[in-house]
C-alpha cells in the first residue's frame, strides 16, 4: 500500500511539475489563441504550429482545449481545427524523448543524465523566486517537479515489478487487443498519454518488454488521451464537438492500421517483433506512429471532414 501511495504520488507530482511550467509561460492561453487565430488557416500550418506548441507546453490536452474553445467561438473553423489536432499528437511526443533521458540504462554519463540538473534546477527556481521574479521561478521549479516525479515514479516502480499481480498482467501484454485496453485504461485514469509512455519506459528498463508486448499499449494511450478533449467539449456547439470527435476517431483509425499491420507483420513471423525494447525504442514507436498517421491521414483529409460532419449532423 506504502509503494502504491508513493507511485501515485509520483504521477501527481509528474503532472503537476508539467502543469506549473505551462503556467510559468505567462498568459499561455492568450497567446497560444492569438497565435492559433493567425495562423492557421490551412491544415500544413495547423500541424506546424500544433507540434510546435504542444512541444513548448508539454501537453496536447492544452493546445486541444484551447482549439475546442476557439472552435465554439467561432474563431477558427472545425477545418483548421483537423491540422491542429494531427500536430498537437506530434508534438507530444517530446516528453517521451525526455523521458528517455532519465534513464541511467540509456545514458551512462552523469552530464547527460537529467537527473544530474534536478538540484540545480530547484536552486535556480528558489533563487529567482526569492528576487520576486515568480514566473521565470515557476518554470525552473515546475521543470524540476516534472523531472524529479519521472524519477521518483521510476523508483517506486521498480520493487512494485516484483509483486505476483504484476507478473500476470506483464503476461497480459502477450496478447495485443489486452494491450491496447491497458493502455487506454492507464491513461483515461492519470490523465496524461506522457505519464503512461514514462511508465512503460521504466518497465522496459527493468523487465523484458520486446516490440510485441509495448506497441499495442502505445497504440492504446493515444486513444486514452482522446478522454480530457471529449469532456472539455460536452457544453459545446456542434462544431467544437466535432473536433472532440475527429481527436478520437483519428487515434481509433489510426490504431485500427497500426493493430493490423502489427497482426501481418505476426502472421509472417517477422523476427524484430521479439526484440526486446528500451526506452528510447519506445519514444520511437511513438514517434513513428504519430507521424506516420499524419502521413497517412493528410491526403484524405477532406474525406475525413466529411465523415465526421456526417456523424455530428445524424447524432446532433
Amino acid at each position: 500500500m506504502k509503494l502504491l501511495l508513493n507511485f501515485i504520488l509520483s504521477i501527481s507530482m509528474f503532472l503537476y511539475g508539467i502543469e506549473l511550467f505551462s503556467n510559468s509561460l505567462g498568459n499561455i492561453e492568450t497567446r497560444i489563441k492569438t497565435i492559433l487565430e493567425n495562423y492557421t488557416n490551412s491544415p500544413k500550418r495547423g500541424i506546424f504550429l500544433g507540434t510546435i506548441l504542444t512541444s513548448i507546453v508539454q501537453s496536447s490536452s492544452i493546445v486541444m482545449i484551447i482549439t475546442i474553445g476557439l472552435v465554439n467561438s467561432n474563431v477558427i473553423s472545425f477545418h483548421s481545427s483537423l491540422g491542429i489536432m494531427m500536430g498537437s499528437n506530434l508534438g507530444t511526443c517530446i516528453t517521451s524523448w525526455i523521458t528517455s533521458f532519465m534513464s541511467k540504462e540509456t545514458i551512462s554519463n552523469s552530464l547527460l543524465n537529467m537527473n544530474t540538473y534536478i538540484p540545480i534546477l530547484f536552486f535556480l527556481g528558489l533563487l529567482l523566486y526569492f528576487k520576486e521574479r515568480k514566473r521565470l521561478s515557476s518554470l525552473f521549479i515546475g521543470y524540476a517537479l516534472f523531472l524529479f516525479g519521472l524519477y521518483q515514479m521510476q523508483t517506486t516502480l521498480h520493487p512494485i515489478m516484483e509483486y505476483s499481480w504484476f507478473k500476470e498482467l506483464m503476461n497480459c501484454l502477450k496478447n495485443p487487443i489486452l494491450g491496447i485496453l491497458i493502455g487506454v485504461v492507464t491513461t483515461c485514469l492519470v490523465q496524461s498519454s506522457s505519464a503512461t509512455i514514462a511508465i512503460l519506459q521504466t518497465i522496459s528498463n527493468k523487465k523484458k518488454l520486446t516490440y510485441y508486448m509495448a506497441t499495442p499499449i502505445i497504440l492504446g494511450e493515444n486513444i486514452g488521451s482522446c478522454i480530457t478533449t471529449l469532456i472539455s467539449c460536452i457544453h459545446t456547439n456542434k462544431n467544437a464537438k466535432k473536433v472532440a470527435l475527429s481527436h478520437l476517431f483519428y487515434n481509433i483509425i489510426g490504431t485500427f492500421i497500426f493493430i493490423l499491420l502489427f497482426y501481418i507483420f505476426d502472421f509472417f513471423k517477422l523476427n524484430f517483433l521479439n526484440y526486446q525494447v528500451n526506452s528510447n525504442s519506445i519514444a520511437l514507436i511513438h514517434t513513428l506512429f504519430n507521424f506516420l498517421s499524419i502521413l497517412i491521414f493528410f491526403p484524405f483529409l477532406n474525406s475525413f471532414e466529411s465523415f465526421i460532419n456526417k456523424i455530428v449532423k445524424d447524432k446532433y
